[in-house]
């Protein structure tokens, strides 16, 4: 071993293999410098039963921070650090809508400057409004194509249409639902009605065809449904184009079929795009597994729990918050609870502690094997972010030349997620409750450890 050296020793799972041995990383620069067997004394070693991935990646994010500092209430970007770690994540990338939307180089700078000191890594999103340019600095653009969080987004086609002829062969990623069909809409009784599937699939056949004519570099955030979209896209990428997709753990775990028996559990899983049902999960869990959809991405969206059961009003006088009022009404009026709980609310889940955890219901509810997890969570990723980099190193593989930034799973003891385990500012996971069959033991940052033993 070189002096000052480190040397990790386990099973490690690549997308394309697994294998035994040792990988030896730089301690100044933090890259792997050789793989191999008989390295030397290992700083870290780990049995055959742990699985040590490359470095898991959430390309879809929101931190919260800007300039402004007006949202830093409920999340910022060292709490977003903080979280990351803790699901056993080390590279994030965070999306432009924040209450000064990120749409100019000297906001990226800002945004870059803020994110240098922590040990995950923070890119950004730049935003794609009415009037913006494409920035001189290489970077993925996102453009909303209706109403979400914020207010950076387009209200029809022609609206999106005349923003991106600017943004001809750059990377976009697109939020896909359409203004009329939300605001046709607008008062169902539930999330899933209120953005129905219609307001995906709509936005889609016009999302598809601008890609084509503008020849974007295209990827689909947090997608939600299966039949009619998967079929388009499939047509879609016939034609040669290759559009990648998203899907959250919230998507692939919940839907709206359970919420028709357990209604009352909208406020913890309402996000836009909204859940549907029972076979639209299954469609994009098998999705995931063959590789049709390419990423593991959470769409870590902090609100407080004020604003998550904000049509909870608890009654004049009472000292309760409006989640104890919610809890309140689950006890004694059950019908009036599952009445509100159904009301529009604020949209977006925390997701990035639970991360890790999640991967281990994929591989032992789902199917999906380790190699999986390492394709749809380190390696695609990588892929992704390696782009809009000048790093010496790179993300996604265990391999010389890529960081010694590792995520050490151990897939035999279970994690019932509370509170208590959580690092998001906002205090608060839709995971709640749930046990995962497997946890993050470690997390490795170029050759630190952040997490474990």
């Amino acid at each position: 071993m070189i002096a000052n050296n480190i040397i990790v020793q386990g099973r490690f799972v690549n997308s394309d293999e697994e294998f035994f041995g040792q990988i030896e990383i730089d301690k100044r620069s933090g890259i792997i410098t050789r793989v191999g067997q008989d390295l030397g004394e290992p700083t870290y070693a780990y049995s055959d039963d742990f699985l040590i991935f490359p470095g898991f990646g959430d390309i879809h994010i929101h931190a919260r921070e800007d300039e402004t500092e007006k949202q830093c209430y409920k999340e910022d970007y060292h709490t977003v650090n903080e979280a990351a770690i803790n699901g056993g994540v080390v590279h994030v990338s965070c999306m432009p809508n924040t209450p000064s939307p990120l749409t100019t180089e000297k906001q990226l700078q800002w945004h870059q400057e803020k994110c240098r000191p922590f040990p995950v890594m923070i890119f950004q999103y730049v935003g794609v409004g009415k009037h913006t340019l494409p920035l001189e600095t290489a970077v993925p653009y996102k453009v909303f194509t209706g109403p979400s969080v914020g207010d950076l987004f387009f209200r029809n086609e022609a609206e999106v249409r005349d923003a991106l002829q600017h943004y001809k062969g750059k990377s976009v990623s697109f939020h896909v639902e359409d203004y009329e069909v939300l605001e046709a809409n607008k008062t169902a009784g539930t999330h899933s009605d209120r953005r129905p599937v219609a307001c995906v699939e709509t936005a889609l056949a016009y999302v598809l065809q601008i890609i084509e004519d503008y020849d974007l570099e295209a990827k689909l955030c947090h997608w939600s449904t299966g039949g009619r979209s998967i079929e388009m896209i499939k047509a879609h990428r016939a034609k040669g184009y290759n559009t990648a997709l998203e899907v959250s753990p919230l998507h692939l775990y919940f839907d709206a079929d359970m919420l028709e028996e357990t209604p009352e559990r909208w406020p913890y899983v309402q996000m836009n795009p909204a859940l549907q049902g029972r076979e639209h999960r299954l469609q994009l869990i098998e999705g995931l597994r063959t590789g049709f959809i390419q990423y593991l991405a959470t769409d870590h969206a902090p609100h407080t729990l004020d604003e998550k059961f904000k049509q909870f009003e608890p009654p004049e006088g009472s000292s309760m918050t409006r989640e104890e009022y919610y809890r309140h009404l689950k006890t004694n009026d059950v019908r009036e609870c599952r009445r509100r709980a159904c009301l529009d609310s604020t949209s977006g889940t925390p997701q990035l502690d639970t991360y890790g955890p999640f991967s281990t219901w994929l591989m032992q509810a789902q199917g999906f094997t380790a190699q999986d997890i390492a394709r749809v969570a380190a390696e695609n990723p990588g892929v992704f972010v390696n782009r809009f980099h000048n790093l010496p190193g790179k993300f996604g593989r265990v391999d010389v030349g890529y960081y010694g930034s590792l995520t050490v799973i151990d897939p035999a003891t279970p994690i019932t997620i509370t509170r208590e385990q959580l690092k998001t500012k906002c205090g608060w996971s839709p995971f709640e409750g749930v046990t995962f069959p497997g946890s993050v033991d470690a997390t490795i940052i170029k050759g630190q450890i952040c997490r474990g033993e």
